[in-house]
């Protein structure tokens, strides 16, 4: 397989901060075995340290529930981490730093207790615990540096909270609305990054500015001050063109509200994903920051239609299974399967979407199967060069606008899908429309402009037609 054609991705193996400590959870504790150099790990001595000084502040009958809201959150503590900007080694990669090593339980009291405050709000009441403790409680939202926020985002919006409170049966739809209103005013997207990493909400009032992730990142701070359960919501990758993408979700009145922070208020308008020419962007994979594991959990069933698929892997399967989505030059990891017998196994795949089953190891990768898509009624579609050839006549190399047409004087290349990218040669094109002869039937193709553009797409060729992946 061309390693190239996966975007260069490496196998790695990510070692997990080990801890000599009892695992807390909402409803009960579960020991964890380490070995005894572990155990003296200076990580492992500063959690024990902020887990007795933070469980030894609730031992009042009274405060039980706030001992399991510390519980909560020293269960997740040994996954959290965030990057020193001011640490970079010899090769310019900066360096993790485990939040153990930055924060102390008054730290963590304090965030406890700013979020039983806002839990108490008229509109939070109905609020379980549960979802208390998964979106209001947590002290971040992603990786970004732990940051003494509570106080200061309770105090910025005194005015909103205390007219919302006086406001008979205002929504936390209606106080989302508001937040967003003020934190427009100070903070505007930007498509570039202005910051090279996770922005907590003191840091973002700095900047002032942030693509999609960043302002994502940034209106959950108030929202969860004020208590909101609102959540961070992602893809990867897009499933028909390059990309990815951040936005929020609101948890209201038993349903969820998808909303674009600062950009679309939740209720006011539906939250479409569309590009140019209003051609929907398809979601390959969407994922939910959660905090307890310190990385993200699968929700693409909550936006779409989805379906299980299963891939033959055969002697492959000491690797890691992986699903990869095209962007417009390279395919992306959009999801880890796992081994189940002989077969990669990946729940909740996108329907309609082309994606392409590998697997990695220490070696490298390789494709487990063609590229393949499961259609929208369930039917699973392999993208496989047959023997008997066509000619095709193109038109386009994207359908997004006209600038991916059929341009005289430019020089193309085609390509088809077989363990690799294989050319079927360059032309210079003479008219707006391409034709390429002994194309392989069945095949995934690709469409390159030589001379100028980046938005280009995959495509299958069938009963004269262009078909858009």
């Amino acid at each position: 397989m061309d390693m190239d054609a996966i975007s260069g991705y490496k196998y790695r193996i990510l070692a997990f901060f080990i801890i000599s400590c009892l695992l807390l959870g909402c409803t009960g504790v579960a020991p964890v075995s380490v070995p005894e150099e572990q155990a003296e790990a200076p990580e492992t001595k500063a959690f024990q340290r902020i887990s007795s000084d933070l469980l030894s502040r609730y031992s009042a009958p009274g405060d039980s529930l706030k001992k399991k809201a510390a519980e909560y959150l020293l269960a997740g503590l040994p996954n959290q981490w965030h990057y020193d900007t001011q640490m970079l080694d010899e090769v310019g990669i900066r360096k993790r730093v485990m939040d153990v090593k930055v924060i102390d339980a008054d730290y963590l009291a304090e965030n406890i207790d700013y979020a039983f405050r806002a839990w108490a709000l008229p509109w939070a009441k109905s609020v379980s615990f549960e979802d208390f403790c998964r979106y209001l409680l947590p002290y971040k939202m992603g990786n970004e540096a732990p940051e003494r926020w509570r106080a200061a985002v309770w105090e910025e919006y005194a005015s909103l909270r205390t007219d919302a409170v006086a406001e008979a049966g205002v929504t936390p739809s209606e106080v989302c609305c508001r937040v967003s209103a003020i934190a427009k005013k100070w903070y505007a997207f930007h498509y570039n990054d202005n910051y090279p990493v996770d922005a907590g909400y003191l840091k973002a009032k700095e900047i002032r500015a942030g693509t999609c992730i960043g302002a994502s990142l940034m209106i959950l701070y108030p929202l969860r001050a004020l208590g909101v359960c609102a959540t961070y919501e992602y893809v990867p990758q897009w499933g028909n063109r390059s990309g990815a993408h951040a936005w929020n979700a609101l948890f209201a009145d038993g349903r969820l509200i998808p909303f674009s922070s600062i950009d679309l208020d939740p209720g006011r308008a539906k939250q479409e994903f569309v590009g140019v020419g209003r051609m929907i962007r398809k979601r390959a994979k969407v994922y939910r920051k959660d905090y307890q594991s310190g990385g993200s959990i699968d929700v693409t069933a909550e936006y779409i239609p989805t379906a299980d698929l299963a891939v033959w892997g055969g002697l492959a399967r000491k690797g890691t299974p992986q699903l990869m989505a095209f962007d417009n030059a390279k395919w992306h990891m959009v999801a880890i399967g796992r081994w189940r017998g002989w077969r990669a196994e990946f729940p909740a795949v996108a329907r309609g979407v082309a994606f392409l089953p590998v697997v990695q190891t220490e070696k490298g990768g390789r494709a487990l199967s063609w590229p393949l898509v499961v259609e929208r009624s369930g039917r699973l579609k392999m993208f496989r060069p047959r023997v008997w050839r066509q000619t095709v006549r193109l038109t386009a190399k994207y359908p997004e606008d006209d600038s991916n047409a059929i341009f005289p004087g430019e020089h193309y290349e085609l390509f088809y899908w077989r363990k690799g990218w294989v050319s079927l040669g360059v032309q210079q094109a003479t008219d707006t429309v391409l034709e390429y002869r002994k194309v392989p039937k069945g095949a995934l193709l690709w469409l390159r402009n030589l001379d100028k553009g980046k938005q280009e797409r995959i495509f299958t060729y069938e009963n004269g037609k262009q078909i858009w992946y």
